[in-house]
């Protein structure tokens, strides 16, 4: 699929191809116009020649215009990738996040702790981390058990389940989190 930023340099590109063409028509009328020796010739001549440079005033306006609206595409486009890009790498962190929070729930005392205070002590944490190139390649569990020791609470893994065979085979790996709470 051509993208808005292509379809408007094709058509610049055609204005430009009209304009040189509306240009070297008024290049011949003006022509015309020197070696015109009669009033009645020359005002004959002054209607199309005014006419063709109205056109190419228009045409070069017009090409302005496109100009502006594809460097205006493309800075949009560069903002919505570099946008993902910036999804995609705070992806795992919101995961590891979301995954404490979930299991550090229950153990805090809400009456002593705010969840401002939380939060922020979770993101200085989770700041922490990030200097370790390592702690992203870890698998998840391992990435939120680290984090909840940094929290000061015990990452307990669930037990597993009794009579019903593998889980993960029956639900799929991502339905059940390997920890629980130590509640």
């Amino acid at each position: 699929m051509i993208s808005d930023a292509d379809m408007l340099e094709e058509i610049d590109a055609r204005l430009a191809a009209v304009a040189d063409v509306q240009f070297a028509l008024i290049q011949k009328i003006q022509g015309r116009i020197q070696a015109a020796d009669d009033a009645a010739e020359l005002q004959a001549l002054a209607e199309p020649l005014d006419r063709c440079a109205r056109s190419i005033r228009l045409t070069y306006a017009l090409r302005v215009k496109l100009r502006k609206d594809i460097r205006s595409l493309d800075r949009e486009e560069t903002r919505r990738a570099e946008s993902a890009a910036r999804e995609e790498a705070e992806r795992p962190w919101n995961r590891i996040r979301n995954t404490v929070q979930t299991l550090t729930w229950r153990e805090i005392d809400w009456e002593e702790e705010d969840e401002d205070e939380f939060a922020e002590k979770l993101d200085r944490i989770l700041d922490y981390e990030a200097l370790d190139p390592a702690f992203i390649h870890l698998p998840l569990e391992q990435q939120v058990a680290r984090v909840i020791r940094a929290l000061g609470f015990k990452a307990v893994l669930y037990p597993p389940p009794q009579g019903e065979g593998d889980r993960e085979a029956v639900e799929g790996a991502q339905t059940h989190s390997p920890f629980q709470s130590s509640a």
